[in-house]
């Protein structure tokens, strides 16, 4: 019952992402790129989405170490339509966040900066 009420808390958090405007969907994906839950606006497969982060999350890790520059704390993609950032929460998991407008990365990345310990206490 203690998980069941976890991924509850889960998905909230998560859902307290969309509330932002501009954003469309937010994740947390296992670092095997499964995802463990999400919430979206649209049309995003998040099952997709989870994937691709966890290979993404891997390279850039791996750059990091090779150029020596210490552990992954945030990666930030600024795309024409949007952007997604990806970043660790665990050793075995990361959260996922795309958004739509530009202009509002400050702000997401603020609220995910502030709510990053809620996440975790929710695995």
């Amino acid at each position: 019952m203690a998980s069941c009420t976890r991924f509850i808390m889960l998905k909230s958090i998560l859902e307290e992402f969309l509330a932002i405007e501009a954003e469309s969907g937010a994740a947390v994906v296992g670092r095997d790129g499964f995802l463990i839950e999400g919430v979206k606006s649209g049309n995003i497969d998040l099952e997709t989405v989870g994937a691709m982060a966890s290979t993404g999350m891997g390279s850039s890790e791996a750059m990091g170490t090779e150029l020596a520059r210490g552990k992954l704390l945030q990666m930030h993609m600024e795309l024409i339509k949007g952007f997604i950032i990806i970043a660790p929460l665990t050793d075995t998991e990361f959260v996922t966040i795309i958004a739509d407008k530009l202009e509002s990365s400050g702000l997401i990345r603020y609220n995910l900066k502030k709510n990053r310990e809620r996440l975790i206490a929710a695995l």
